[in-house]
């Protein structure tokens, strides 16, 4: 599910310049980007809200997975279909399997469903976004925008974190 790289350039531009107007003005919470109480990215529009986005200091400075729950309050399904960064051209989703062997593996996927009042949780071993070919390594303390773009046509931008992943329970 790749976009086109105009479009995503675009995005990622918007994404910077709203990153860089948060840091100079107060956005009330229901106006969209806001963080929650422990500094992990939070959006919320209509009846879908993202809340506890953050992603590991990647042990790979090329790649790097982001990490979220999305809670739909709505009396209808949606779904994830998309993600751009600032901080890489390329954020695809993701889900962890187990094939017949045993074998862990990891699979792009279409969408992300988020059932009609109900939490999915993008995490490590389950649904989650790659951000493929990061040019700058990230380091914990940084700070990136992330738009996520939903069936249902919601838009969500948020400032997503990076972290140690031993503030997590240290499992990637």
């Amino acid at each position: 599910m790749r976009e086109h790289t105009s479009t995503r350039r675009a995005l990622s531009a918007a994404a910077a310049l709203a990153l860089a107007t948060a840091c100079s003005t107060t956005i009330p919470e229901e106006e969209g980007t806001a963080g929650d109480a422990s500094g992990h990215g939070h959006a919320q529009e209509g009846d879908l809200t993202v809340s506890g986005a953050w992603m590991p200091e990647p042990a790979n400075p090329e790649v790097g997975a982001l990490y979220l729950e999305v809670a739909n309050g709505a009396e209808y399904d949606d779904a994830l279909t998309g993600v751009v960064t600032s901080v890489s051209e390329t954020a695809e989703l993701h889900t962890t399997g187990t094939d017949e062997s045993g074998v862990s593996r990891m699979e792009e996927v279409e969408e992300v469903p988020v059932p009609a009042g109900e939490s999915v949780e993008l995490t490590s071993g389950g649904y989650h976004v790659m951000v493929l070919d990061i040019p700058e390594p990230l380091t914990e303390g940084e700070e990136f925008t992330t738009a996520l773009t939903f069936d249902g046509g919601t838009e969500l931008d948020l400032t997503v974190p990076v972290e140690a992943m031993a503030d997590h329970g240290g499992d990637h």
